[in-house]
C-alpha cells in the first residue's frame, strides 16, 4: 500500500478525512492546500478570490450531529458552532490525526492530467517556487463545489457605475455604509449577507426570481431540529422515498413548509391576545403574498434554507423583497424581473457557484439524458459560449460522469471526487464516509483481495466496484433521472444524492456493519441490538444522528485490506457522552420553557 503514492486535492473537510483515512490504510498520500491552513471555506480568508465564511456565518448542523468519526466536537461549542469555531476544530482534528507532515500549504494545483504512458497522472502545482509536475498513482479531488462564482448575464454591465460583486468577494458590511445596496439571491448566503448589511445600508433591497423554503435551525420548543432525526428514522425515510415518492416527496414538502410557518409566526410581532390560528393565518399570508416566499422549490430538488432572522428582518421593513434582478438600466439603476426600477449604489450577486472540474480535462462529462459524450475541458468551452448567448436559449447544465457521485468509471481504480454529492445529511460526515469507503476500495484494489467471502475465510467481503459497464449503467441512470427532474424545474441542485442506494454503498464499502445492525423499522434488523444491548440500541435509535457509530462494530477482525475500516476503542463512550449530553440540553431547555 505504501508504495500507491496519492494527491488529495484541497484541504477542507473532504480532503482533510481523505488524507486521513487513506494514510490510516497504509497509502503514502500528501494533501495540498492552496490557503495556509485546514478548514477550507470555513477558514476565514482575506483573498477575495478564495469562498470564505464569514465572520457573522453560523453552522447550518447541530453539534449533537456533527463531529468525525473518531474525534468528538468539543462540548463547550454552543449548540450550532460558529463558524471559526468550526475551523478551529478542523484544524484540532488535523493535529491530532499527525496529518501537519504530510501537506503542502500556499500550493494551488492547476490540473491534473494522465501521463503519456498512461500510467501515473501529472499534477501541476504552483506556489512561491513556481510550477512544478509531480507524479502520482492516484488523485482524490476535494477541492471543494464553492470555487467557481456564477454570474447571471448582464448585457448592461458598462452602464452601471456603482459596485458589482460577488458574494465570493464579500467580506464585511462596512464598505457598504450608508448606500442603497441590492443583494440577489435567497439561499443561505444571501440572506446571511443581507442580515449583515441591514444595520449599514441606506436602503436594502433583496431580489429574488424563485421562492425558497425557510426554516429555523431550530423547533418551537427551542431544540435543535436535526436532532430529532434518528438513524432509524432516516433509513425510514430514505426507503420510503426510494419506493414511493409520490407519496413521500409532497409530504415531505408540506412538513417543512408547515414549520416555515410556524417559526413566521413565532417571529410575528402582535398582540399577546392573538391565538395562535390567527398568528399562523398571519404568517401564511405574509409569507405567500408579500415575501413571495412560498411555493418553493421541492425538498426533491434541493435544501431549504436555514435561517432564524430573515423574516422577522422582513417583518421590520429591515429588508425589501424585490423580484429577481434582470440588467442593469443606467448609472445607478437595476432592471427586475417585473420591469420596476430600483436605485442602488450596489449589487451583491449571491448567485451560486460551478464546481471546476476542469482541473482534470480528461473528466468525462455527459453522455446520457440527451447530451453527447464529452470531457471536461471541451465542456469548459461550451459553457464560456453559452455564457455569450442570449441567456432565453437556457443550455442544458453539463454533468460528471461519476458513479456513486464519486468514481468516474473509465478511472475509478485512480480517480475520486468528494466534492459534487449534495447529501441530505451534515456533509463534513458524508465526506469522511465516503473517504472511507474510497480508502477501502482502493485498499481492496491494490492488495487484489478476490470478492468471494470463501477466498477470505468467511470475513467480510472486500469493497470492489462493480465492472465499468455496470458503472456507466447507473450513471447514465442517474443523468437521466437527474434531467427529467432539471426539466420540471431548473432549481434541483447538481450531484443531488438518491438517498437510499447511496448511504447503503458508503456504509456497506466503508464496512462500517451499521445497517447489518439497525436498519429501519420495516427491515427487522435491529431487535438482536434491543434485545443484547438495550443501552447502545438506545443510543443509536433514539439520539441525534452522529457518526460515532462507523467506528464502532468490528467488521474486519483480521485487518484484511479492503474488508473494513478500523474501529476506535473510544467509539461507545463517545456516543454515550454525545446521547447524554443532548439529553441534559433538551431537559434544561425544556425547563426554561416551563417557566
Amino acid at each position: 500500500m505504501e508504495n500507491n503514492k496519492i494527491a488529495v486535492v484541497g484541504l477542507g473537510p473532504a480532503g482533510l478525512t481523505a488524507l486521513k483515512s487513506l494514510r490510516e490504510e497504509g497509502f503514502d498520500a500528501i494533501g495540498f492546500e492552496r490557503r495556509d491552513g485546514f478548514g477550507g471555506l470555513w477558514a476565514f480568508s482575506g483573498n477575495t478570490s478564495f469562498t470564505s465564511a464569514l465572520d457573522e456565518t453560523i453552522c447550518n448542523v447541530s453539534k449533537f450531529v456533527s463531529g468525525f468519526s473518531d474525534f468528538p466536537i468539543d462540548k463547550d461549542y454552543p449548540p450550532y458552532p460558529t463558524s471559526r469555531q468550526v475551523a478551529a476544530y478542523f484544524d484540532s482534528y488535523a493535529q491530532h490525526s499527525d496529518l501537519l507532515e504530510h501537506v503542502r500549504f500556499n500550493t494551488t494545483v492547476k490540473r491534473v492530467i494522465r501521463n503519456t504512458s498512461g500510467s501515473a497522472w501529472d499534477v501541476h502545482v504552483t506556489n512561491s517556487d513556481g510550477e512544478t509536475v509531480l507524479s502520482f498513482d492516484k488523485v482524490v479531488f476535494g477541492h471543494g463545489c464553492e470555487s467557481v462564482p456564477i454570474w447571471p448575464p448582464m448585457p448592461n454591465r458598462n452602464k452601471f457605475m456603482g459596485t458589482i460583486m460577488h458574494s465570493q468577494a464579500y467580506r464585511s458590511p462596512e464598505l457598504f455604509q450608508d448606500k442603497r445596496v441590492l443583494v440577489v439571491g435567497i439561499g443561505n448566503t444571501a440572506c446571511e449577507i443581507a442580515l449583515a448589511l441591514r444595520r449599514q445600508t441606506a436602503k436594502l433591497y433583496q431580489g429574488y426570481r424563485r421562492r425558497r423554503i425557510m426554516v429555523s435551525r431550530y423547533l418551537d420548543n427551542g431544540i435543535p431540529m436535526d436532532t430529532q432525526l434518528s438513524w432509524p428514522t432516516m433509513r425510514l425515510k430514505y426507503f420510503l422515498d426510494d419506493q414511493l415518492p409520490w407519496l413521500m416527496i409532497p409530504l415531505a414538502d408540506r412538513m417543512l413548509t408547515n414549520k416555515m410557518i410556524s417559526d413566521a409566526a413565532r417571529a410575528e410581532p402582535v398582540d399577546s391576545g392573538v391565538s395562535r390560528n390567527e398568528r399562523l393565518e398571519r404568517a401564511g399570508r405574509g409569507i405567500r403574498e408579500d415575501w413571495r416566499l412560498l411555493p418553493g422549490p421541492s425538498l426533491a430538488h434541493t435544501h431549504p434554507a436555514v435561517q432564524e432572522d430573515s423574516i422577522p428582518a422582513l417583518h421590520a421593513g429591515d429588508i425589501i423583497p424585490v423580484q429577481g434582478f434582470k440588467d442593469f438600466a443606467g448609472d445607478y439603476r437595476v432592471l427586475l424581473q417585473d420591469d420596476t426600477i430600483i436605485e442602488v449604489d450596489a449589487v451583491i450577486f449571491c448567485t451560486g457557484y460551478d464546481l471546476d472540474f476542469s482541473i482534470m480535462p480528461e473528466m468525462d462529462m455527459d453522455g446520457a439524458g440527451g447530451l453527447p459524450p464529452q470531457t471536461a475541458g471541451d465542456a469548459l468551452m461550451d459553457r464560456e459560449d453559452v455564457g455569450k448567448m442570449n441567456q432565453k436559449h437556457k443550455s442544458k447544465p453539463h454533468l460528471p460522469r461519476l458513479f456513486q457521485m464519486i468514481f468516474p468509471p473509465r478511472w475509478a481504480s485512480s480517480i475520486a471526487f468528494l466534492s459534487w454529492m449534495a447529501p441530505q445529511e451534515n456533509v463534513w460526515c458524508v465526506c469522511e464516509l465516503a473517504s472511507m469507503a474510497v480508502a477501502q476500495i482502493w485498499a481492496a484494489d491494490a492488495a487484489g483481495s478476490v470478492v468471494e467471502r470463501s477466498h477470505v475465510g468467511g470475513d467480510r467481503s472486500p469493497a470492489l466496484l462493480p465492472s465499468v459497464d455496470e458503472m456507466n449503467a447507473q450513471v447514465d441512470a442517474y443523468h437521466t433521472w437527474w434531467r427529467g427532474e432539471w426539466q420540471q424545474n431548473n432549481s434541483i441542485r447538481s450531484g443531488y444524492v438518491r438517498a437510499y442506494s447511496f448511504y447503503r454503498f458508503l456504509h456497506d464499502a466503508a464496512g462500517t456493519g451499521l445497517y447489518d445492525n439497525l436498519d429501519h423499522m420495516f427491515s427487522c434488523r435491529g431487535w438482536g441490538l434491543w434485545w443484547y444491548d438495550r443501552e447502545l440500541w438506545t443510543w443509536l435509535a433514539k439520539g441525534p444522528m452522529n457518526s460515532y457509530s462507523w467506528r464502532l462494530f468490528e467488521t474486519n477482525p483480521k485487518e484484511i485490506p479492503g474488508c473494513g475500516r478500523k474501529t476506535w476503542a473510544g467509539a461507545r463512550k463517545a456516543l454515550r457522552e454525545s446521547y447524554e449530553e443532548y439529553e441534559g440540553f433538551r431537559r434544561q431547555t425544556e425547563a426554561r420553557q416551563r417557566q
